[in-house]
């Protein structure tokens, strides 16, 4: 990304998500960016190659690059404080946004590997943290799988997302932990 001033970066990336919750990314243009964060165009195209490059950005923008573990000095604890905040993200506004994201990334190559980058990669170290930590404290066998965890903790909750199968309550976040996380990352896979 090209050089912008804080506060021209932040009312683009603002005007990324707001365009998003209107319209969706398909319908989303970076004219329609430009004119919402009252920047020019050339800002816009100077700044950002592409669509789904821009679209990272506001990610990033607005929830950081690569994301800091929790450590409450326990596995379960560390599961329980990372599901409760991707259950807060995912049952608010933003939520449908990356979930709408997410469902365009399948007939895009450039937004799916943008979304890979930004929802896996920059979040999948933490993961890994946690389960060296577990395994560290002896909670977890060697062997205990990071990228299982990941994948099998964004699925359900992107189940429960798309299927709107229920509340993101603490109830929920209890029955993922126990009833599923830990078990299969007991198994060592």
């Amino acid at each position: 990304m090209a050089t912008t001033k804080p506060d021209r970066r932040e009312a683009i990336c603002e005007a990324v998500f707001e365009l998003l919750s209107e319209v969706g990314y398909d319908r989303m243009s970076m004219d329609a960016v430009a004119a919402r964060a009252r920047a020019s165009k050339a800002t816009i195209y100077r700044g950002w190659p592409s669509k789904p490059e821009l679209v990272m950005e506001a990610i990033e923008h607005r929830y950081g690059g690569r994301a800091e573990p929790p450590d409450t000095g326990s596995l379960r604890g560390d599961l329980y404080a990372q599901l409760t905040t991707v259950c807060k993200v995912a049952d608010g506004a933003d939520g449908a946004i990356i979930t709408g994201l997410l469902t365009a990334a399948t007939h895009n190559a450039e937004l799916s590997e943008v979304m890979y980058r930004c929802v896996y990669e920059t979040k999948h170290d933490m993961y890994e943290s946690m389960i060296k930590r577990a395994v560290e404290r002896g909670e977890l066998p060697e062997g205990a799988s990071a990228e299982l965890l990941h994948e099998v903790l964004h699925a359900m909750v992107m189940s429960r997302r798309l299927w709107q199968t229920g509340p993101f309550d603490d109830a929920f976040v209890a029955r993922l932990v126990d009833g599923v996380l830990l078990p299969i990352l007991r198994q060592g896979c």
